[in-house]
């Protein structure tokens, strides 16, 4: 005899389907990425913990943008996985029927070689991607202004694998709101729904 808890487990498992997907920057769109590094992430601690200010050093671009890099066990520059997860749900305020919440139960993302935070970035040929130091203006706080140092990445893509619950969302829904999230949502810094809308991050199914 199956038991109740068996039943509900076995019904949740025929909705749950797999895919997967090659997310490709778009022409004139290049993938800008800015992690904390760990000087800066020990400024904010030291901050928080009312310590008194060093110094400021001599600033080294080239090391910044560096470490403005996301890097996973192997060495490979990579995109957060939490971020491609965060851009298609944030796709949901174009559609009357998806909402955030129902979607972030409905999906799950991962890189496409198995589960992990990261995801390594390709050129469009499957090599793994090196980012360029590229120096931007930025406004720091409310008007404060200053230069960052951050990896660039002018060809680009990523491989992932979207986990779904077809009951919840259908595939022709998820695939509505990945190519919306390339299109209006986009990754990274200067993504389109970010303030500076810079038109960086964008992306396309291939």
């Amino acid at each position: 005899m199956v038991k109740k808890s068996e039943e509900k487990s076995n019904v949740l498992s025929v909705g749950i389907k797999n895919i997967d997907l090659v997310l490709r920057g778009m022409p004139g769109s290049p993938l800008v990425m800015h992690a904390f590094s760990e000087k800066v992430k020990k400024e904010i601690r030291d901050k928080q913990q009312k310590k008194a200010r060093k110094t400021k050093e001599e600033r080294n671009p080239a090391l910044e943008a560096e470490e403005a890099k996301y890097k996973n066990e192997k060495g490979h520059e990579c995109v957060p996985i939490a971020a491609v997860k965060k851009s298609i749900i944030n796709a949901a305020t174009a559609f009357d029927d998806l909402t955030k919440v129902g979607l972030r139960q409905a999906l799950f993302v991962n890189p496409s070689d198995g589960p992990g935070q990261f995801v390594p970035i390709e050129t469009h040929d499957g090599n793994p991607a090196i980012g360029a130091m590229r120096e931007d203006a930025v406004t720091i706080g409310i008007s404060t202004r200053g230069l960052a140092y951050r990896p660039e990445y002018k060809e680009w893509q990523i491989r992932i694998n979207v986990e779904f619950n077809s009951r919840l969302v259908s595939e022709e829904q998820l695939l509505a709101l990945i190519d919306q999230a390339g299109w209006g949502v986009g990754i990274g810094e200067g993504r389109p729904e970010k303030s500076s809308a810079l038109g960086w991050g964008r992306f396309k199914r291939i």
